[in-house]
Order: C-alpha cells, then sequence, then structure tokens
C-alpha cells in the first residue's frame, strides 16, 4: 500500500510489481502530480479471520 501526501491511496499485489534488473531505472506503480510525493510505504498481508485491526501476530 502506497499512501501520498495528496491523500492517494493505492494497494496492489508484489506479483503485479516486475522486476528489475540492476541496469533499470525503477519501476513506476502509479503516477503522482507534480507537486504530490509518495510519504508512507507499507506491506499489508493476508486478512486475518480474527479480523482484529492492529492485533500484533501471535496476540
Amino acid at each position: 500500500m502506497l499512501v501520498t501526501n495528496g491523500g492517494q491511496l493505492i494497494r496492489c499485489p508484489v506479483s503485479g510489481i516486475r522486476i528489475a534488473g540492476r541496469g533499470a531505472q525503477g519501476v513506476i506503480v502509479f503516477n503522482t502530480a507534480d507537486d504530490e510525493r509518495v510519504v508512507s510505504v507499507e506491506h499489508v498481508g493476508e486478512a486475518e479471520e480474527s479480523g482484529g485491526a492492529g492485533e500484533e501476530p501471535g496476540a
């Protein structure tokens, strides 16, 4: 999940992002406005059956 300072949020599976070689210039996941920046990147795991938001695994 990526979040911008403009409030834009995108979730995409990691498998949807291709692997870039050493000579590559990076991978574009999504475009932002000229004055907008990505401020947070977070890995969101599979949904737990308990549904307890914010719980630590194994708690």
